[in-house]
């Protein structure tokens, strides 16, 4: 009699080598004083790497100190900011995620942040 095969769901149903657990949605907006978390999660394997771009023109994103920060777990933070600090470059712009691993390269939707300024009367 021939030996039984066990496999388990993932052995048989492997997950795709690149994937988004959770992509950004399309439309953020925020108040100064609130901020903002734009999130963005992959997996995959080999494990990917999440990283942010302009969408217009598809410069990577960097930190910038007290107006935009890059999370390890994938997420872009726009912090609490004051009415001087606005920059429409910043904060009223499009914005991509991308996941990568030696698999390739996939894109989120572009995700509209769009940041209010409340004034303190």
């Amino acid at each position: 009699m021939p030996p039984m095969l066990r496999m388990s769901l993932e052995e048989m149903f492997p997950p795709p080598p690149l994937f988004f657990k959770e992509e950004p949605p399309g439309w953020v907006p925020f108040l100064n004083s609130t901020g903002a978390v734009v999130p963005c999660s992959a997996g995959g394997s080999p494990p990917p790497t999440v990283t942010w771009r302009k969408a217009d023109s598809g410069a990577p994103v960097t930190e910038l100190p007290g107006l935009r920060q890059l999370r390890p777990d994938g997420s872009l933070v726009f912090p609490p900011f004051g009415v001087d600090q606005y920059r429409p470059d910043v904060h009223a712009t499009s914005y991509r995620c991308e996941a990568s691993n030696s698999f390739g390269i996939i894109g989120s939707r572009d995700v509209r942040v769009t940041a209010g300024t409340w004034h303190a009367a």
